[in-house]
C-alpha cells in the first residue's frame, strides 16, 4: 500500500519541486535551463514508474487521499506527456522574459495541481486542487499585466471560476451527507451496476446537477465563453496549457463521477442542451473569423461542448478518447501557429475551388446513408447522433478530394479517410472496457434526435455560408455569427456592472482612458 501510495505522489513532487526551484529569482539563466531539463528527464522516469507500479501492484490502487486506477492512469501520462512539450518549448520562448521565473512558477504549480486533481480519491482535496488550478492559472493569465484586454479577460475568468468552485463545493457536501465519506471511490462504487431506471435522492440528483454545472462553466460553453475568445493574448505556451489540458477538466470531471452522472437525466439533459447549442454556434462563428488563435478558441469552445454531449450520452470511452486527441491536437496547433499563418497564406494565394451544390447534395446523402446502415449491418445499439456527425465530416472531406483539379487526390484522402475511422474505432473499443459497466442512451431517443437535428443544421448553416455567401441572409447570419451573437457583450456589461476590473497601480494610465478601455469592452 506504501509503495503504492509512493508511486503515485511522484509527479505532483517533481512538479511542485520544480517550482520551488525554477521560481526562484535569484536562479540565472543558464541555471535554469539546466533545472528544467532536468525536470523533463525527472518527469519521463517517474511516468514510466508509475505505469509499472500500476501494472505490477495487484492489491487494492485507491488510498484515502488518491487512487490510480486505468482512467486516472491514462489521464496522467497526458499530462506528463503535455508537461514535457511545454517545458521544452517555453525554454526557448521564454527565454528573454525579464520575469520568466513567474512564468515558471505558476506553470509548474498549475501542472502539479492538475496532477493532483486526476489523481484525487478525496472529494476535499480534488475540491482544493480545483481551486489551486484555478488560482495558479489567473496569475499566468496576468503575465502581461499592461494589457488591459487580457487582464479583464482574466478577471472575467476569475468570477466564473469561483462560481464553478461553488458549484463543485456544493456537490461535494451534498454527497458527503448523503453517503457519510469523502471517499470518492466508496461513493462510486455504490452506484456501479445499478439500472438506469434508478431512482435517485433529491440530494444526489442536485449534486449531480452542480457536477453538471461545474463543467459546463470550466469548458466555457455558451454563454460564458468570452474569457476563452479574449485569453489569447497570453503567450502561446499559456494558451496551448489551457486550450490542451486544463479547459479538459470538465469533461475530465464528468468522466470521473460516470456512474452518477449516468442515473441522472436532468443533469444529462443540461448538458446535452446547453453544450449542443454551444457546439453548433460556435462551429459556425468558427467560420467566420480570420485570426488563427481566434478561430482555435471557438473551435475549443465547439470541441468542449461535444465531449460534454458525449458525457451526457453516455459514451465515457469516447469522450476520453475526445480528451486525449484534442489535448495533443490544441497543443501542436498553438505552439505551431507561426507556420499555421504561413500555411494560412499560401492557401490564400493558391486558387480557391469552390463547393457545389451538388457535392454538398452528395456528402449529406452518403452520410445518412452509412449512418442508416449501421444499425442494419451491426448489433450497435447506442445513439447515432454521433455517428452521423463523424460521418458527415468524413464525406465532406471526401466529397472536397473528389471535386479537387487533380484527380489522383481522392485515392490519399480515401486513406487518410479510412485510418481516421478506423483509429476512431480502435480507441473506442479500447478504452471501452475502463467503462463496461455503464450504459449508453438508446438509438433515436429523444436526447439522440435532438442533436441529430443540430448537427444537420450545422452542416445546412455552414454549406449556406459556403455556397451562397452574398444572400441577404447568409450577409446577415454571418453579420450575426462574426459577434457571436453578441452573447458576450452582454456577460461584459454584467461584469463591469456587478464587479468593475481594477487595472494594476503600475500601469499608468489616466482615468478618462480607464472609461473609454470599459467602454470599448461594453
Amino acid at each position: 500500500m506504501f509503495m503504492n501510495q509512493f508511486f503515485s505522489i511522484l509527479i505532483p513532487l517533481v512538479l511542485a519541486a520544480g517550482a520551488l526551484i525554477a521560481g526562484n529569482p535569484r536562479l540565472t539563466e543558464i541555471k535554469r535551463q539546466i533545472l528544467l531539463r532536468a525536470i523533463s528527464i525527472a518527469l519521463g522516469i517517474s511516468t514510466i514508474l508509475v505505469a509499472i507500479a500500476f501494472f505490477r501492484i495487484t492489491e487494492q490502487n485507491s488510498e484515502y487521499l488518491l487512487r490510480l486506477n486505468a482512467i486516472n492512469l491514462t489521464v496522467l501520462f497526458l499530462v506528463s506527456f503535455m508537461a514535457i512539450i511545454l517545458i521544452k518549448f517555453s525554454e526557448g520562448y521564454m527565454r528573454s522574459e525579464k520575469q520568466s521565473h513567474k512564468f515558471w512558477r505558476w506553470l509548474l504549480l498549475s501542472l502539479t495541481s492538475v496532477s493532483v486533481v486526476v489523481l484525487s480519491n478525496n472529494l476535499l482535496l480534488l475540491w482544493l486542487g480545483w481551486v489551486s488550478i484555478s488560482l495558479c492559472f489567473h496569475r499566468l493569465l496576468l503575465f502581461y499585466p499592461d494589457r488591459p484586454r487580457a487582464v479583464f479577460a482574466a478577471h472575467k475568468k476569475f468570477i466564473l471560476a469561483r462560481l464553478a468552485e461553488a458549484c463543485l463545493l456544493g456537490a461535494v457536501l451534498l454527497l458527503y451527507s448523503h453517503h457519510g465519506t469523502f471517499q470518492l471511490n466508496v461513493i462510486l462504487d455504490h452506484y456501479q451496476g445499478l439500472a438506469t431506471t434508478y431512482e435517485l435522492s433529491f440530494i444526489e440528483k442536485l449534486a449531480a446537477f452542480l457536477i453538471a454545472q461545474t463543467a459546463l462553466i470550466k469548458c466555457a460553453q455558451l454563454p460564458l465563453h468570452g474569457w476563452l475568445i479574449q485569453v489569447v493574448e497570453a503567450p502561446t505556451p499559456i494558451s496551448a496549457l489551457l486550450h490542451a489540458g486544463i479547459i479538459n477538466l470538465g469533461g475530465f470531471l464528468l468522466i470521473s463521477f460516470a456512474p452518477l452522472m449516468a442515473l441522472a437525466p436532468v443533469a444529462q439533459w443540461t448538458l446535452i442542451i446547453v453544450a449542443g447549442l454551444s457546439t453548433l454556434i460556435s462551429a459556425l462563428v468558427m467560420v467566420t473569423r480570420i485570426s488563427i488563435k481566434v478561430r482555435l478558441a471557438w473551435s475549443t469552445c465547439a470541441q468542449m461542448g461535444l465531449m460534454l454531449i458525449e458525457c451526457a450520452l453516455g459514451l465515457y470511452e469516447l469522450a476520453l478518447l475526445h480528451l486525449i486527441t484534442h489535448s495533443l491536437y490544441k497543443a501542436y496547433a498553438f505552439l505551431s501557429t507561426g507556420e499555421a499563418v504561413h500555411d494560412f497564406g499560401l492557401k490564400q494565394l493558391a486558387p480557391q475551388k469552390k463547393v457545389s451544390f451538388e457535392s454538398a447534395v452528395i456528402c449529406l446523402s452518403l452520410a445518412v446513408a452509412v449512418t442508416a446502415a449501421i444499425p442494419l449491418l451491426t448489433s450497435y445499439d447506442g445513439p447515432l447522433s454521433v455517428w452521423l456527425l463523424v460521418n458527415t465530416a468524413l464525406a465532406l472531406y471526401l466529397v472536397s478530394a473528389f471535386n479537387q483539379s487533380n484527380k489522383r487526390a481522392w485515392l490519399p484522402a480515401l486513406v487518410i479517410a479510412a485510418g481516421l475511422l478506423g483509429f476512431y474505432l480502435a480507441g473506442k473499443s479500447l478504452l471501452g472496457n475502463m467503462f463496461s459497466s455503464l450504459t449508453h442512451t438508446n438509438m433515436f431517443s429523444a436526447m439522440d434526435i435532438w442533436l441529430m437535428i443540430l448537427f444537420l443544421c450545422l452542416f445546412a448553416l455552414t454549406v449556406q455560408i459556403r455556397l451562397f455567401p452574398q444572400a441577404k441572409q447568409t450577409q446577415t447570419l454571418y453579420r450575426w455569427l462574426f459577434s457571436g451573437l453578441y452573447l458576450d457583450e452582454m456577460m461584459t456589461r454584467l461584469t463591469l456592472q456587478l464587479w468593475p476590473v481594477v487595472l494594476r497601480p503600475k500601469i499608468k494610465q489616466s482615468k478618462t482612458e480607464q472609461q473609454s478601455i470599459e467602454e470599448s469592452w461594453v
